[in-house]
């Protein structure tokens, strides 16, 4: 800033209720007025990044400055936007900055960040003027997008100033793209125990069989929307047999409502599970499957992303069957602890006829999804193993991986039979006869 600007600038900051020009600036302090001087000037400013993007007739953001091109977790960002004013905005119009994600879903307000934000408002901007304003952009630890998208705008209650430049039709001008480093989440990955042939699942929701103790469970759920810890407590294990693909659920409830009384009802607007399954992981025809804490069942399935509407083709049926074990009552208003469901769905719900939806060999992988939908007093939440990271559970590229283990290999009997053992003991190297003892106890357990 010239020397002249700054005397023309700091003299109409400390004008009193006289000039009408410069009667709002009045009420800056001495020290908020020495840090506009910082950030105003009269004469052009070059950013590193030029832009024009006009809000009406007011203000246009001519470009912007950044203290670094990459973005990640725990390493912020100063960005520093470059205003040229032409007429300052009405009285209560105030400045807004969104960060968001990706698909363009608004996660962090940064309104109020910067060194002008709390005490210069628009309506103190002098035309003619070029500010600086100056912002700090950082994302948290959990941040999932491989983009951080900035908004910025102008507001007044209900009222955004127009914009004329990129934006996203609500009058947000979409001002900057940075890429996050070290932000993809992956994708979650479960593993389906054999049932054993001697030992059948019995669905009765209670998970008491030996293959649900040995089954590893889901991480616990989380929020769908930004995959931070769920406001409750959910986790899932899955087995599998030549009949089944089985996948069970415990959750923590203290609040169980489903009042339906029949198959195929909409189970989603109260409790219940879901899974989403894709056989072939290609996206298109995949399963919607819900088990409320009543054992009602809603089944359909999908030719691709929500294709059919509404929802899916209805007439399908997956021939689950389902077992369910409640804490507490349905329906009233004593606490409760939760349910578990056991779900039983044969192969033959996947096959439609495609080769490619054969029942799966050990070692095979498919594409799931699990939810669980929780009605409170008053309206719904919701928790997820894969977040989709939108308000949308039907995002098949989200789904998480299910691999289907093998039974432990049995160990082959020798083609000519054991020895005797005299003569066992005879042909063993010193080293083999010190592990004989440890090898006869592993037999006899």
């Amino acid at each position: 800033m010239t020397r002249v600007a700054s005397t023309v600038l700091g003299l109409c900051l400390a004008l009193s209720l006289g000039a009408a020009g410069c009667s709002k600036k009045a009420s800056l302090s001495p020290e908020q007025q020495t840090q506009v001087q910082k950030y105003v000037s009269k004469t052009p400013t070059e950013p590193q990044h030029p832009l024009d993007i006009k809000f009406d007739d007011k203000v246009t953001l001519i470009g912007y400055d950044l203290s670094s091109e990459e973005l990640s977790p725990g390493h912020p960002v100063t960005v520093t936007w470059h205003y040229k004013v032409e007429h300052a905005p009405a009285s209560g119009y105030k400045q807004f900055t969104h960060l968001a994600d990706a698909r363009g879903r608004s996660r962090i307000n940064l309104d109020h960040n910067g060194p002008l934000r709390g005490f210069y408002e628009p309506s103190l901007w002098e035309p003619g003027t070029y500010l600086r304003d100056e912002q700090v952009i950082s994302v948290p630890n959990n941040w999932n997008s491989p983009k951080a998208v900035v908004y910025v705008g102008f507001w007044k209650d209900d009222m955004r100033l127009a914009v004329k430049g990129p934006q996203d039709k609500e009058n947000r001008a979409r001002a900057l793209e940075l890429t996050v480093k070290g932000a993809e989440q992956p994708l979650p990955e479960l593993h389906a125990v054999e049932v054993p042939a001697s030992a059948p699942l019995k669905l009765d929701g209670k998970l008491d069989e030996a293959v649900w103790a040995e089954a590893k469970p889901t991480t616990m759920f989380v929020n769908t929307m930004t995959g931070d810890a769920a406001e409750f407590k959910v986790h899932a294990k899955s087995a599998w047999d030549a009949q089944n693909l089985y996948v069970a659920f415990d959750v923590s409830d203290d609040y169980l409502k489903s009042t339906f009384t029949k198959d195929d009802e909409h189970l989603w607007e109260q409790d219940c599970v879901e899974l989403m399954i894709d056989p072939d992981g290609d996206e298109k025809n995949y399963f919607e499957l819900q088990v409320s804490p009543a054992g009602k069942v809603f089944d359909t399935r999908y030719d691709s992303r929500r294709v059919p509407q509404p929802f899916g083709h209805t007439d399908f049926n997956s021939g689950l069957k389902n077992g369910v074990e409640v804490r507490g009552k349905l329906n009233d208003d004593d606490a409760d602890e939760g349910y578990t469901v056991e779900a039983a769905i044969p192969w033959s719900a996947f096959t439609l006829g495609d080769p490619k939806h054969e029942p799966p060999k050990a070692g095979d992988s498919w594409r799931m999804n699990l939810y669980v939908m929780d009605a409170r007093e008053k309206g719904m939440r919701a928790a997820g193993w894969s977040p989709p990271l939108v308000g949308d559970f039907h995002v098949p590229s989200r789904f998480g991986k299910l691999v289907f283990e093998g039974a432990p290999a049995a160990e082959a009997p020798s083609a000519q039979g054991e020895p005797a053992p005299d003569t066992a003991a005879k042909k063993m190297a010193p080293s083999a006869k010190k592990k004989a003892p440890a090898e006869a106890a592993a037999k006899a357990e």
